[in-house]
């Protein structure tokens, strides 16, 4: 059984490692449609299309080499993005996504935050360890 320790997980956006980041999730969703029929005393449901969101949060950072400046460039153009989001080096999900949502807060004790929600476009991959 695989342990992730959060030291290992991580977000690529377009090949860079998006730093300061302390939180990631991915939610993959699936409609389920009814299918009602004359006769049937019960529901019948089967699934349909699916769909996926991702949302991080952390310090913000916007320095040259930080990645975090890139998410506000492509919230602005609404150009898309190729995510990863690490469990470890050879364990991940990616996908196209565009962000749906850049927050930005700042405390009086001086810590800035980042909070980012993601709306992926097709199809997100899990990629395994190869044996």
């Amino acid at each position: 059984m695989a342990l992730y320790s959060g030291v290992t997980g991580k977000i690529s956006i377009g090949g860079n490692d998006i730093v300061h980041l302390a939180n990631w999730s991915v939610e993959l969703t699936k409609d389920i449609t009814e299918v009602v029929s004359f006769g049937n005393d019960y529901k019948e449901k089967i699934p349909s299309i699916k769909d996926w969101t991702a949302s991080a949060d952390g310090a913000a950072d916007f320095e040259e080499d930080g990645g975090q400046k890139e998410l506000h460039a492509a919230f602005e153009s609404g150009a898309p993005l190729q995510s990863s989001f690490y469990l470890d080096e050879t364990t991940f999900l990616s996908g196209t996504c565009y962000i749906e949502s850049l927050s930005i807060s700042h405390a009086a004790d001086g810590s800035a935050e980042i909070d980012i929600s993601l709306a992926g476009s097709g199809a997100n991959l899990l990629t395994l360890p190869t044996p």
